[in-house]
């Protein structure tokens, strides 16, 4: 089970397992399926299925933090910064999370934040060693109100407020 938690409360919010539809996920490309995998677990992500192909080697490793946030993992010649998830923290304590991954992260890997963006909210941006990027990003509530009224300058057919 994930390390993954929910700010506040200690409780480690419940994976969806269900295979579904998937409205949007991310393929990274990596050479060691295996290390990447266990980086990932790191991130908050939890192993999903493992898919072998004809000669029963893992070709493909799916990973999920919460529902719709889903990650591929598939061998390959992965192109340093060529990738970029961005997923919604899920309530999660990024400074704890930024924490543990500096603690276990691999040669190669490299965390940052969190930090404060233009748009409020404070990310958490991890490039695994293959240079694939995930960002966790989370709102800065407290600033919700200068957040709305902030949007209400840009042109654009958007509803403001919505989760």
């Amino acid at each position: 089970m994930s390390e993954n938690t929910v700010a506040g409360t200690g409780a480690t919010p419940e994976i969806d397992r269900t295979i579904y539809p998937m409205p949007m996920f991310a393929t990274f490309q990596v050479t060691d399926l295996a290390a990447a995998e266990a980086f990932y677990h790191a991130v908050g992500f939890i192993s999903l299925a493992t898919i072998p192909g004809p000669d029963g080697t893992p070709v493909l490793v799916h990973l999920r933090r919460t529902r719709y946030q889903d990650i591929l993992l598939v061998p390959g010649e992965p192109e340093r910064g060529s990738t970029t998830v961005t997923f919604q923290a899920a309530g999660e304590d990024l400074a704890a999370r930024a924490d543990k991954l500096r603690a276990a992260a691999p040669e190669g890997a490299r965390i940052e934040g969190p930090a404060d963006t233009a748009w409020f909210t404070s990310d958490v941006t991890v490039d695994d060693p293959d240079g694939n990027r995930v960002v966790l990003t989370a709102r800065r509530d407290g600033e919700r109100e200068q957040a709305e009224a902030w949007a209400r300058t840009f042109e654009g057919d958007f509803v403001t407020g919505g989760e």
